[in-house]
């Protein structure tokens, strides 16, 4: 495929870097800075040129092009760049935006594009699906919210975990180790392979399961309920949202009073607070501490570093920190951030998607975009139809359940693929694009 990025910072290096492996890939920046550094740490053709210029456009190739992609930092580039693409081009053209107003003009058939990815959307999501497992490294949702992707970190709390074979361990039927993640190595395991602490798991599993899991792993953490956000910009005003839909009580801290009134006016079912997340003595006689998660996101890495170490001096079950640059993610965990998200990164996995087969409908990275698992459909002209799982006919792969007509199956040695069948597969991000084929 084809695949042109407009906007070589974080979202479109990112979406870049992780698709040069298997497409021919094109950026178009207006900074010859960043084009160098990006030609130096992949197979990528850089045009130097505006995104919102049809010259640039065709010196680039867009002509030709399978898939555009406007991932600048700026919505009103964007928005301008995919509809310049849109008259250029045949194939998808996707448009990221910070506003959720465009993606609803865009559902309501407004915009002429494929696809309008939200950061702060896809953000509230990642966080509230993370609120769900506070120490999960990464959760995930497939099959409409029937089965569940979580990766956990394995340690010596873990109940029965440490030490044991996969055999050893006790799988629960609803659920399938799909993954050991150690250092650098992705074991696909088998009944032998031992788990050690340190390690980390890749879980697919049913809902109810996956909670009996966290129980395992992360013993005595129970289900959130009470959020403190601190932070109304944007992604913490969705995030507030978003948990108050799920009906979790949300309380609201932001120093800025306009932003504060603002929050209180559009999101009458959460407290809104005009104070400074950074005072002790507010936080402490607000009883934050008491509070199951803490959700520092005010879009300065030093503040909410410091927010959520107040959150954990406090004594907050779960901090959670959107982090605005991904280098100081595990400078955040090991402050003591139980996790820290990027939403750049987050939305880059979103627009990574639309690179996949079109029987693709559910995708997350993993690692680094060192592993992928992936939502497809089955094709009726599969070489793996009937093959049991037992006789290991994929390599570098494992298949986490399977969807069959109402049915979810987390598939055992002797199961096989039928047709019609959608699976949720975990595979190594390099063995993709062959898996695709093959199923």
């Amino acid at each position: 495929m084809r695949v042109m990025i407009i906007g070589a910072g974080q979202v479109g290096t990112a979406v870049a870097l992780a698709l040069e492996a298997r497409h021919d890939v094109t950026v178009v920046d207006i900074d010859p800075q960043r084009l160098a550094a990006l030609s130096l740490r992949g197979d990528i053709l850089a045009v130097e040129g505006s995104g919102t210029t049809r010259a640039a456009l065709l010196r680039a190739g867009a002509r030709d092009t399978d898939l555009v992609i406007a991932a600048t930092d700026r919505d009103d580039s964007n928005i301008v760049a995919a509809m310049m693409a849109r008259a250029i081009c045949k194939g998808k053209i996707v448009a990221r935006t910070h506003s959720y107003e465009y993606v609803e003009a865009w559902r309501n058939g407004h915009l002429d594009v494929d696809f309008v990815v939200s950061s702060e959307q896809e953000s509230a999501q990642a966080v509230a699906r993370a609120a769900g497992y506070p120490t999960a490294v990464q959760t995930d949702v497939f099959v409409g919210g029937l089965v569940e992707m979580i990766e956990y970190v394995v340690d010596v709390r873990s109940v029965g975990i440490a030490g044991r074979t996969v055999a050893e361990v006790g799988v629960p039927d609803e659920s399938v180790i799909a993954s050991i993640i150690r250092g650098d190595r992705l074991i696909i395991p088998g009944g032998t392979d031992r788990i050690e602490a340190g390690d980390r798991l890749v879980l697919i599993a049913s809902p109810a399961a996956a909670r009996g899991w966290a129980q395992r792993l992360a013993p005595g953490h129970a289900a959130i309920d009470d959020v403190v956000v601190v932070g109304a910009g944007a992604t913490g005003t969705r995030i507030a949202a978003l948990l108050a839909e799920l009906g979790l009580h949300v309380r609201l801290v932001e120093r800025d009073r306009d932003r504060a009134r603002r929050a209180a006016e559009d999101l009458p079912g959460v407290r809104v607070f005009c104070a400074d997340g950074t005072d002790l003595d507010f936080m402490a006689r607000e009883g934050v501490g008491r509070s199951d998660a803490l959700i520092a996101t005010t879009g300065d890495d030093a503040r909410d570093l410091l927010i959520g170490l107040i959150g954990r001096r406090l004594g907050v079950r779960a901090v959670i920190a959107v982090v605005a640059d991904p280098a100081f993610i595990p400078i955040f965990e090991a402050a003591g951030v139980d996790l820290a998200l990027n939403e750049r990164l987050v939305t880059a996995e979103e627009i990574v998607r639309f690179t996949h087969d079109p029987r693709t409908t559910g995708f997350a990275m993993l690692e680094g975009d060192r592993a992928e698992v992936l939502e497809i459909e089955v094709s009726d002209r599969s070489t793996m139809l009937g093959v049991p799982f037992h006789k290991r006919p994929l390599t570098g792969a494992i298949v986490g359940a399977i969807v069959r007509g109402e049915r979810v199956i987390f598939p055992r040695g002797h199961d096989s693929l039928q047709v019609g069948d959608r699976v949720v597969l975990f595979a190594d991000a390099r063995r993709v694009a062959e898996l695709e084929r093959t199923l």
